[in-house]
């Protein structure tokens, strides 16, 4: 099963990021250099992302790693929405966000998610 990948939704490219029930370790890793490489191989301020994080499990070293992903993708990205996120995880999400400097859309299913992206990638067309 493929866990990075690009889907069109109402014509507009959305990048899945797919972090699903994973947990801290290798296969979370490999799956988050993917989703960079895939980010920044796009043009500045191109990419609409969405993240995925249902069911997955979160330690202090995995939000840090997170932070520094969210930091280095900033200029590619136009707009990301993040689903799954839900109690102490909002408040590490707060975190990345700050590091980030640039906000996420905290969306409660992927169908919202998508339509929210495809509402962005129509802006400034």
């Amino acid at each position: 099963m493929e866990r990075v990948y690009w889907t069109k939704h109402n014509g507009i490219d959305i990048l899945i990021e797919d972090f699903s029930n994973i947990k801290p370790g290798d296969e979370f890793e490999a799956l988050l250099d993917k989703a960079r490489k895939e980010i920044h191989s796009r043009p500045e301020k191109s990419v609409l992302a969405l993240f995925d994080a249902t069911g997955a499990l979160f330690n202090m070293e995995v939000v840090e790693t997170m932070k520094e992903f969210v930091k280095s993708n900033t200029p590619h990205v136009k707009a990301a929405a993040v689903v799954g996120i839900q109690g102490l995880l909002k408040v590490a999400m707060q975190t990345v966000n700050m590091a980030a400097r640039r906000p996420f859309m905290l969306v409660n299913s992927r169908e919202e998610g998508l339509d929210w992206l495809a509402g962005q990638g129509k802006k400034g067309r």
